[in-house]
């Protein structure tokens, strides 16, 4: 591939999984920060005659190869972590970095999962070659536990998260949708036993939920393991932990709710800290927080899926605590974590960029 003028100094950059909303997200933060790459390769697995606009130009998508990786200084992965391993290993063979969005990494130990800003430091230890990252529902609680860890030393956490149908992808999008136009043309479902799921039991788009989405919720994401929790609760939970440090005797509790909500993620959060929390302490906190936008309900503003998409920062309000109990407070969070994730994980590439040139990591934030 020729590089453009512009592109003729700094390190390599591939997108390996150059296609989908995280891709375009990807891409997209990408045209909001400094150009410090030089090449920029975009890959897929299989067959592929797309493109995709790279900081304004027109370029192939091409046809993920053993030799795709030669020349690449860091290989940002975008695929299903079925094959993420494969390909991952050949890129580090190759002597790239891999900065790993899927979960095939994030519980390996000698794989350090990052968030810039909170543990930016652990990039510059990765054994195998690998940086991995977060998932979605932990993209958008992480930026206000760390506040409250950071501030107050977190003891115990508890999290509801309300999922939106994005958690499986364009095709829970799709059923949502085909769920709500059928709804909305009865004006009485909704109000007998039994007829919303009825009215969406034909639907053309097969559904990859449980139970209707349209008119209800769901108190299931993920797969069912022996505790009664499921595997994305489980998920949710290690991540957070292993990110903020916090070891196996701070429990962090999970619930994930599927939701009617397009796109962005939202979260309440219960903590118990270890010190005496001042609620006005707190609401500071998230002001100066650089990751967090704090919505005052004083005002009327609350934090709303609808209002947190396309928006890099997270909104965060409804912060309060229960009379009594002042080492404990409760806050709502509500964030577009495509969005976020793609821009931690072009933060995380820039610092591992940044080593050829100062021979270390620069610790910076998203």
């Amino acid at each position: 591939m020729t590089a453009t003028p512009s592109q003729t100094t700094g390190p390599t950059l591939a997108l390996v999984g150059a296609t989908g909303r995280f891709a375009e997200a990807i891409v997209s933060a990408m045209a909001l920060r400094d150009d410090r790459w030089g090449e920029i390769r975009l890959f897929v697995p299989g067959v592929s005659t797309r493109t995709l606009s790279v900081r304004g130009r027109e370029q192939p998508i091409e046809s993920l190869r053993e030799d795709s990786f030669e020349g690449v200084d860091v290989a940002l992965f975008n695929l299903s972590p079925e094959i993420t391993g494969e390909w991952a290993g050949r890129a580090v063979a190759a002597g790239a970095v891999v900065v790993d969005a899927s979960s095939a990494h994030r519980g390996d130990d000698d794989v350090p999962l990052v968030v810039p800003g909170i543990n930016s430091e652990l990039v510059g230890h990765r054994p195998k070659g690998i940086v991995a990252l977060p998932g979605p529902v932990t993209w958008g609680l992480i930026d206000a536990a760390h506040v409250l860890h950071q501030g107050w030393e977190l003891q115990h956490l508890v999290v509801t998260g309300l999922i939106a149908a994005v958690s499986k992808s364009d095709r829970g999008v799709a059923r949502l949708r085909e769920e709500m136009h059928t709804v909305a043309s009865e004006p009485t479902i909704g109000q007998h036993p039994g007829d919303v799921r009825a009215a969406v039991s034909d639907l053309p788009v097969a559904s990859p939920f449980p139970a209707p989405l349209a008119l209800n919720v769901i108190p299931w994401v993920g797969q069912p393991t022996a505790d009664g929790f499921t595997s994305a609760e489980h998920a949710v939970s290690e991540e957070v932990s292993k990110v903020l440090g916090l070891g196996e005797h701070v429990p962090v509790v999970v619930t994930l709710v599927q939701v009617p909500v397009v796109l962005a993620h939202s979260m309440a959060l219960h903590a118990r800290c270890a010190r005496p929390v001042g609620i006005d302490k707190v609401r500071r906190a998230c002001v100066a927080a650089p990751s967090l936008v704090h919505l005052d309900e004083q005002t009327g503003e609350v934090p709303t899926p609808v209002d947190s998409v396309g928006i890099d920062p997270r909104f965060v309000g409804r912060i309060r605590q229960p009379k009594g109990a002042g080492h404990h407070v409760d806050m709502f969070v509500s964030a577009d974590t495509t969005r976020r994730g793609a821009t931690a994980m072009l933060a995380v590439a820039e610092l591992i960029g940044d080593e050829g040139r100062t021979g270390q990591p620069s610790v910076s934030g998203a």
